[in-house]
């Protein structure tokens, strides 16, 4: 079984199942990714995280490489904080989810890598998974590297063993080669995901440079 919560970046009022003490201590980014895994967890929930994110938390490292280059003392919270796995560390916390977690980048295809370690996850420990991925635009420094669109999405996925699911609610996913030339960014296909989840048609396709997960309804 397959169930998504996404947030778009300028929700108000965004990480409400963070205790304040936590909540404090991010940003935008770390807040939109909060509220996505709140929205997926559950009371008592014990699952494994997969933390995927291309650029990570982006703008904490711009202002850390400004403090280097201007000769400033470095913000022991923001270095602590760009660390590409501390906010599953603070929802660990938050939760107390005592299971392992994995957090991927792999640039372009960060978004199809997690779904590769989250589809991994599941067949071996048969606990419930749950993949969060978050990327948001670039900072104006580096906005040229970017083409297309800079959009910003948050998405979580949870998966759950076959065993814990209705086989009328329960998806079959393949992986295969893709010849798809004309890629959109990794942030609008996350979008596509959580709508095509919602709304309970029978295949979507995740694409990636060198391969693509095809995700299909069972009847």
């Amino acid at each position: 079984m397959l169930q998504s919560s996404k947030t778009g970046i300028d929700k108000a009022d965004l990480a409400s199942g963070l205790k304040p003490a936590w909540k404090r201590r991010l940003d935008l980014y770390g807040r939109a990714a909060a509220e996505v895994l709140t929205r997926t967890l559950r009371t008592d929930d014990n699952p494994y995280i997969v933390f995927a994110s291309r650029h990570g938390n982006i703008e904490r490292t711009v202002k850390l490489l400004h403090q280097v280059i201007t000769d400033e003392a470095l913000s022991p919270a923001d270095f602590g904080m760009s660390v590409h796995n501390a906010l599953v560390g603070i929802a660990s916390i938050n939760w107390s989810v005592t299971e392992s977690h994995t957090a991927v980048a792999a640039g372009p295809d960060s978004l199809v890598a997690g779904m590769t370690e989250a589809i991994c996850q599941i067949n071996d420990t048969n606990l419930p998974v749950i993949l969060c991925y978050i990327d948001l635009p670039l900072p104006a420094v580096y906005r040229h590297l970017e083409q297309g669109d800079q959009t910003g999405t948050a998405l979580a996925v949870r998966f759950e063993p076959l065993s814990h699911a209705s086989q009328s609610n329960s998806y079959a996913v393949e992986f295969g080669t893709t010849s798809e030339t004309t890629r959109i960014s990794a942030p609008l296909e996350a979008e596509r995901f959580a709508e095509f989840l919602e709304s309970g048609l029978g295949k979507h396709t995740l694409f990636g440079t060198n391969g693509c997960w095809t995700v299909t309804k069972n009847d």
